[in-house]
């Protein structure tokens, strides 16, 4: 019987121009060693998973010894193996039976990647089986990795910047080299703005939330504040249509759909619907953010059954991503409860702890995760990793409409 112990998380590769390409997943396996089934070997048996992944490429980096013996991907997966340059390296020195398991892996249909190879690796190894080449920005500087790109062996490769921090460093990786991957941080980086001007949308959230705090707000004013704008007049409308259960009735206008949403949920749909009206951002950025948001929803649920505002947390964990400015300066601008307010700004209270917990989960951090304190709570590794696919299901169900 497989293992459901290992945790992953999916990270978004995109283009140049920001857009979704890949996938690239992290993993922990937890399975015991006497176990023969790989990371992989479970990967392609886990059919929860493998639909919340498609329909990118998928990255994963993985060992020589884990790809022993294992069964060819399924035909409608693209299946990226990243292995480390210098471990090759060493094998190929060592061992010439390597080339030929690399060689029965492009049999199988896997396509083949080359970890942070350096210049005396690039002119000693040969690198023909690897199609694509990784340069992780977190071991290399930006400079010793542009340099690189421009040794003979590379021009024909698919080269993945990964883990960029900054804007100005994915801009200077697009405009120096030919790679047409990244990754990392730069994706929700907040670009801090000159003056002080309030988005429209933001004026429109602060006023749903006063009015939803006073004792004589109504479906009226609410209804009339979210169609002063258009866009996201239209926007709360089509979303609210995602959920299974509203899909039975008509929505024809704002307020029979605040009508059908009803006061708890108004404030979620409407920022969801803020937050996919933003121009001038990646792509992924909002699947990112709603993402985040049903997987602390989904925890918290577990962890904190009575515990409201775990999706509204999550969510507006990316308010800096969206609006360009820091949290403290937005959070002014928005009568939040104290709860959600001190979860985002001090990681303090049950919400704060939930919302920690997905942000070390999603980065792959999980040593910092206390897995004996969640135990005794009745959330195991196999609950998390649940919850995860739970949550990738349900945003999904809601991005992509």
């Amino acid at each position: 019987m497989i293992s459901k112990d290992f945790l992953f998380t999916r990270q978004t590769i995109v283009g140049d121009n920001a857009s979704i390409k890949a996938n690239n997943l992290l993993h922990l396996d937890g399975m015991t060693e006497e176990t023969s089934h790989s990371f992989l070997a479970t990967l392609f048996s886990d059919v929860d998973l493998v639909d919340t992944i498609k329909p990118y490429p998928i990255f994963i980096k993985t060992l020589c010894s884990e790809v022993e013996n294992i069964p060819s991907p399924p035909a409608s997966f693209n299946f990226v193996l990243f292995f480390d340059a210098k471990k090759i390296a060493l094998r190929q020195a060592n061992d010439t039976q390597w080339d030929d398991m690399f060689t029965e892996l492009r049999l199988q249909g896997y396509q083949l990647g080359i970890r942070n190879p350096s210049l005396a690796i690039l002119n000693r190894v040969s690198i023909d089986p690897f199609i694509y080449v990784e340069f992780n920005l977190s071991d290399n500087t930006v400079t010793e990795s542009i340099n690189l790109c421009n040794h003979p062996s590379l021009s024909q490769k698919n080269l993945w910047f990964s883990h960029i921090n900054s804007q100005q460093d994915f801009t200077l990786v697009k405009d120096k080299t030919t790679a047409q991957w990244f990754s990392g941080d730069f994706l929700s980086e907040s670009i801090p703005v000159k003056g002080r001007k309030i988005p429209t949308y933001r004026l429109i959230l602060s006023k749903l939330l006063t009015i939803l705090k006073s004792q004589d707000g109504s479906l009226k004013q609410m209804a009339e504040c979210i169609e002063t704008d258009p866009t996201l007049t239209f926007r709360v409308i089509k979303l609210t249509k995602t959920v299974t259960y509203y899909r039975q009735f008509n929505v024809q206008n704002v307020q029979r759909a605040i009508e059908i949403i009803g006061f708890r949920d108004l404030i979620k749909w409407v920022s969801l619907a803020m937050f996919s009206s933003i121009d001038g951002k990646p792509d992924c950025l909002f699947s990112m953010a709603v993402h985040r948001a049903c997987f602390c929803e989904s925890l918290a649920k577990k962890l904190y059954p009575r515990e409201n505002g775990a999706f509204l947390t999550g969510l507006f964990s990316y308010l800096p991503s969206f609006f360009d400015e820091s949290l403290e300066q937005l959070l002014k601008d928005l009568p939040l409860s104290p709860d959600i307010t001190d979860a985002l700004l001090n990681k303090k209270g049950n919400l704060g702890y939930t919302l920690s917990l997905v942000m070390h989960y999603e980065s792959g951090r999980w040593d910092n995760i206390l897995f004996d304190t969640l135990a005794k709570s009745g959330v195991s590794k196999q609950t998390l990793r649940e919850l995860y696919i739970e949550s990738l299901r349900d945003a999904k169900e809601i991005y992509s409409k």
